[in-house]
Order: structure tokens, then sequence, then C-alpha cells
């Protein structure tokens, strides 16, 4: 009867084992491609939180009758969210730093990478933002006159 008990805790042991080694395996295996996958999330990603805040910024302006703005900064790549309140001193609301994977990649119809919302929620100024990442893929934001917004993959 010992001898049993033995042979189950042997073959109970060489069973952990075994399927220790499988998962092992399966990750060793399948973390390249996440890897691979990762800078294309980040994209997907800082695309979806600045058109989300340009929304923001279009609903401020709405809301409260104040023209607010989106500055891009392509050197640092950064983007700010501001208030313009003319008689007194403009106002940063927002600063994002894209990912490190991700960069601007061209900034076409803006003047000064400025895009301002009116009363209306539409815009002084159409343009298109395309972000690149490290896989040379691009994503572009193109805000059209009326102030509508769209991510275009």
């Amino acid at each position: 009867m010992l001898d049993k008990t033995k042979k189950q805790s042997g073959s109970m042991l060489f069973s952990v084992l075994v399927s220790l080694g499988i998962l092992l395996t399966m990750a060793t295996i399948t973390i390249p491609y996440l890897r691979k996958f990762q800078p294309n999330l980040k994209l997907s990603g800082a695309a979806n939180e600045m058109a989300a805040d340009l929304k923001y910024a279009q609903q401020l302006t709405i809301t409260e009758q104040i023209t607010h703005a989106a500055y891009f900064d392509d050197t640092l790549d950064k983007y700010y969210i501001y208030r313009l309140n003319p008689p007194a001193a403009t106002s940063t609301l927002k600063s994002v730093e894209l990912p490190p994977e991700v960069s601007f990649n061209n900034i076409t119809g803006l003047t000064g990478n400025l895009v301002r919302f009116n009363s209306y929620g539409s815009v002084n100024e159409s343009g298109k933002i395309e972000l690149i990442n490290t896989n040379n893929k691009i994503t572009t934001i193109n805000v059209k006159p009326s102030g509508f917004i769209k991510i275009e993959k």
C-alpha cells in the first residue's frame, strides 16, 4: 500500500512538471508576438485619447461659450488643451505626452498646429493629425470644418 502512494505522488509531481513545461513553452512562443503588437495598441490608444480630448475641448467651448483649443507640439510629441479667454490669461486644462512608441508624423491644414473651436462647436480651420508608431503604422485624426472628429486607420 505504501508503494502505491509513492507511485501516485511521483506521477502527480511528473504531471505538474509537464504542465509547467507546456505553459513555459507557450509563454516563450507568445511573448515576442505580443511585443510586436504592443506599438499598434499604443497607437490606437493614443489616437482614441486624442480624439476624446478634442471632443472634450469642443464640448467645453459650446457649454461655456469660451473658445477652447488644442495645440500639437510635434517636436516634443505632446499636445495641450487650452481655454482661450482673451481678457484674462490663457489657461492650460490638459497636457498629454504621447507614448514613447508613438509620435506625430504629419500635421496638415492647421495654422500653427492649432485646432480652435468656436461657440457652435465647429473649427476655424479643418486639418489632419497623423500619428505613427515604431512599426510605421499610421493613424490619422481628421478634424472636419463642422467640428466632426474622425479617426482613420
